[in-house]
């Protein structure tokens, strides 16, 4: 699997390259001297991101709700492993519970709680795409293979999520835990992940309305994530509206959920942007542009996100062991 995502990179940055080559580096370097000065104003969006996304988390707990300012550090953290690791998006969620026991919260109630908020944010997702295809439908234009492409991705994208609930239901970190066991590695790691089935499971039954809003501000963290194309395109040019900045990072977001098992999606990312923005006769240029410009974005909120951790190790003893 290592080699697989080693070779995916590789491939990757070659997409990009060629993507690079093939635009032109004058036509993005005019992009870029367009935004001049104004360009650290495209890093501010996220901000909006990441506090909507650290109240749908705080909904996905339990017990006590922890403070809101305390899950958005948290969470910077435990994204920027995330993103930056070969762990498919999922190396960072032990993080946060570990960097949350040293906020009293206890490891078995954190790790309940990024597993919930984990299914809340791919499950929000859905509703975000559909909410992009029906408006990709009134402005894409005829002929285009825009709204089939998002359709399938949503699809693809609902048949996982159930999935992953459905296994959720019926043991999923259980059986991992036991294959632990088989393994002879780690008995009283595995012994503490058989429990947390069966806290998931009361969650999911007794705890509703916190899931539901969980959902709701995970929806509205990938709503908000439509502001940073609409922010882009109003300084790069040409500007658009909010409707299609949305199904823009609708298209964006399924992409990068699709490729998941590739290194950041790098090369996959661009290439997907490239895409969009030509069916909707914004240029090629400035897709891409936009592309390097979210990648420098991430860059940024990832140095963040490590800053934080490092604070956070700095702290000295959790205040709450992790058992095991």
């Amino acid at each position: 699997m290592r080699r697989l995502r080693i070779l995916a990179a590789a491939a990757g940055l070659a997409g990009l390259g060629w993507l690079v080559w093939e635009i032109g580096p004058a036509a993005l370097a005019a992009e870029f001297r367009d935004l001049s000065w104004r360009f650290p104003v495209l890093l501010l969006p996220q901000a909006l991101v990441a506090v909507l996304d650290g109240a749908g988390w705080r909904y996905a707990f339990p017990g006590r709700l922890p403070p809101l300012p305390l899950l958005v550090a948290v969470r910077l953290a435990g994204e920027a492993v995330n993103s930056t690791t070969p762990t498919a998006t999922i190396g960072g969620e032990p993080v946060k519970a570990w960097m949350l026991t040293r906020a009293g919260v206890p490891f078995r109630e954190g790790l309940v709680s990024v597993l919930v908020a984990k299914t809340a944010l791919v499950g929000s997702h859905l509703g975000f795409l559909a909410l992009g295809v029906a408006l990709a439908a009134r402005r894409a234009p005829p002929g285009s293979g825009l709204v089939r492409v998002l359709l399938a991705l949503t699809a693809v994208g609902a048949v996982l999520v159930a999935g992953f609930v459905w296994a959720q239901q019926r043991g999923l970190v259980g059986l991992g835990s036991r294959a632990l066991g088989w393994l002879g590695l780690g008995p009283g790691i595995a012994d503490h992940l058989l429990h947390l089935d069966d806290g998931v499971r009361r969650f999911y039954a007794d705890q509703r309305r916190r899931l539901g809003l969980s959902l709701l501000f995970h929806l509205l963290g990938w709503v908000a994530g439509s502001i940073e194309v609409w922010v882009a395109l109003l300084l790069l040019g040409p500007p658009v509206d909010l409707a299609t900045a949305l199904v823009i990072e609708a298209f964006a977001t399924a992409v990068r959920s699709a490729t998941f098992l590739v290194p950041a999606s790098l090369g996959v990312q661009e290439g997907g942007l490239v895409g969009i923005f030509v069916a909707l006769g914004l240029g090629a240029e400035t897709g891409l542009a936009f592309g390097l410009i979210r990648r420098i974005r991430e860059a940024a909120w990832s140095a963040l996100g490590y800053a934080v951790l490092v604070a956070w190790r700095a702290r000295g003893e959790p205040a709450v062991r992790a058992p095991g």
